[in-house]
């Protein structure tokens, strides 16, 4: 279920856009090889826009309205461009030489132009057709909830789709996680635009930019854009693999490494995911039986508390970054203003030895110990009672998941029950 995805497993979801699958191919992510779903149906239309329909079980859109009522969740995989090379640019029967026309020609290009030359509500088809494939998908499949994907290109389709919605839909789009593309926000209409700001105002849209890479334009200070704009911590990759999400960095919890702001709103998405599908088992343990027994009682009191406490182990994760980089400042700070401190007095005081000039500071308790070394001090004693802090959420994480282990272990029917709405 998505509800339990971090931010390193929503990026693997992500990558899948890339890879190559048939109809009814499992999609599966991470080391573990977590299946998020059956892919359902393969778009690879005219206009360049290739995308992937996953569905919670097999449900092609020919199943019957029955089978498809019953889906619950839906994730459509918008691919991003593909990469221009010598052989697929210059050779027309090369089988990628249409969709990179497709893509750079037809899309990225004209809408780069567009952009920079503050945009239009004139739009290319690929942007067209992927706003009809997430409409139409969500009307074969009108009970599941829907997750959005795209990256560069992809990012850019995934946007608009969103976009185009109608303002009765928003609520069925659970998460829209954008990564690496051109901020089309100046691209829509004033109806589109106040359709961004109203699903915005439910934040569950995110837009993933690393300003080391060239691709995602448009993203100004105060630029309004679609989906809240989550700015990475990146490190410096080569042209390719900075584009290619190769700057993103991560927590050892799988949460991305981003500004205070960021982790908060990311930690406050996933803390409201993971609540919501507690509400889900809760309403399914109850039409199971009527009441619910006392372990599942015990398991969904430990399954929030879980989940609130990791959102907050995500905020101070935030917090303590903050804090390190105010730290960091006020160190720097400290070390200029001893040092220009020291330079003053050795001008005012040239004809004075070193050791006098320090004596004649340290009256003015202008010393390197009370500007510098105490600084230093009181930030390294602030940083450890923060990490104590972050350190106490772990240990309570560790005695959450093993308390619920223990229920789910004791109980065979509810770990029947919970396996079953996990797939």
């Amino acid at each position: 279920m998505h509800n339990n995805y971090t931010d390193k497993q929503r990026l693997d979801i992500a990558k899948q856009q890339y890879n190559s699958y048939n109809e009814a191919d499992p999609v599966k992510i991470g080391e573990s090889k977590k299946s998020i779903g059956i892919v359902s149906k393969i778009n690879n239309k005219s206009t360049g826009e290739q995308s992937y329909i996953i569905t919670d079980k097999y449900t092609p859109p020919t199943a019957s309205i029955s089978a498809r009522n019953q889906v619950k969740e839906l994730t459509i995989l918008y691919k991003g461009s593909t990469a221009p090379s010598k052989a697929n640019i210059m050779d027309t029967k090369h089988p990628e030489f249409k969709d990179v026309r497709n893509d750079w020609l037809d899309n990225d290009i004209p809408t780069a132009i567009q952009i920079t030359n503050g945009g239009g509500p004139t739009v290319t088809f690929q942007l067209k057709s992927s706003a009809e494939t997430l409409k139409q998908a969500m009307r074969l499949y009108p009970n599941a909830q829907v997750y959005v994907y795209g990256h560069s290109l992809g990012s850019m389709n995934a946007q608009y789709a969103i976009a185009d919605l109608d303002k009765k839909d928003i609520n069925r789009i659970s998460g829209g996680f954008f990564y690496q593309g051109p901020n089309i926000y100046s691209n829509l209409t004033p109806k589109q635009q106040d359709t961004v700001k109203a699903i915005n105002a439910l934040d569950r849209l995110f837009n993933f930019v690393d300003r080391k890479d060239y691709v995602p334009i448009g993203y100004g200070i105060g630029d309004p854009t679609i989906g809240h704009l989550i700015e990475i911590e990146s490190t410096k990759a080569g042209m390719v693999e900075q584009h290619m999400w190769g700057g993103y960095q991560f927590n050892k919890d799988g949460s991305i490494l981003t500004d205070k702001e960021g982790s908060l709103r990311l930690a406050k998405y996933a803390t409201a995911q993971q609540l919501a599908a507690i509400d889900i088992m809760r309403t399914s343990f109850s039409k199971s039986g009527g009441s619910l027994t006392s372990s599942e009682e015990i398991f969904l009191d430990a399954a929030e508390g879980l989940a609130i406490t990791q959102g907050m182990k995500q905020t101070i994760q935030g917090e303590i970054k903050d804090l390190k980089e105010m730290f960091d400042k006020a160190i720097e700070n400290a070390e200029d203003l001893w040092r220009d401190t020291l330079s003053d007095a050795r001008d005012i005081g040239s004809k004075l030895s070193e050791s006098e000039i320090l004596t004649a500071l340290a009256y003015g308790s202008a010393t390197e110990s009370k500007i510098v070394i105490e600084t230093v001090q009181d930030c390294e004693k602030s940083l450890v009672e923060a990490t104590k802090i972050e350190q106490e959420y772990d240990k309570l994480l560790e005695q959450i998941n093993e308390a619920i282990k223990s229920q789910v272990k004791t109980d065979q029917e509810l770990a029947k029950q919970i396996g079953s709405m996990y797939g």
